[in-house]
């Protein structure tokens, strides 16, 4: 039986995969994974948490400044930051989702405002 104070945890297992500096993080979002309306949206839903500054896109990656209020602790932004890449994550399904379902729901919107019946009632 192994005792807790005789597990130890490494550094990389310790320290977030984030660094916050003068307060900003910065991040890099794979735009293979997330589309830039997803992003953009996460951002906007943040926007009273920190201020998101995209640079130019470089090789299919977005870097990303997050500037949080001088008043912010490290430990509640990178709290935040966790919550914004569920928010993210979010997005990115609603996104998919939509893609997935823009046929349906054009024909949907198409049949509550047609005169006639565009789906065969047998």
């Amino acid at each position: 039986m192994v005792r807790s104070d005789q597990v130890t945890k490494t550094d990389t297992e310790t320290q977030s995969p984030f660094i916050f500096r003068d307060g900003v993080i910065q991040t890099l979002l794979d735009l293979r994974v997330y589309r830039l309306a997803a992003i953009q949206k996460s951002a906007y839903r943040f926007a009273e948490q920190f201020t998101a500054v995209f640079d130019s896109p470089k090789e299919e990656r977005l870097p990303i400044r997050c500037i949080f209020a001088p008043t912010v602790t490290e430990q509640d932004a990178l709290e935040t930051l966790r919550l914004f890449f569920q928010e993210l994550l979010d997005q990115e399904l609603r996104e998919q989702v939509g893609d997935e379902t823009r046929a349906l729901r054009a024909l949907i919107v198409a049949q509550a405002f047609s005169r006639t019946d565009l789906i065969r009632q047998d």
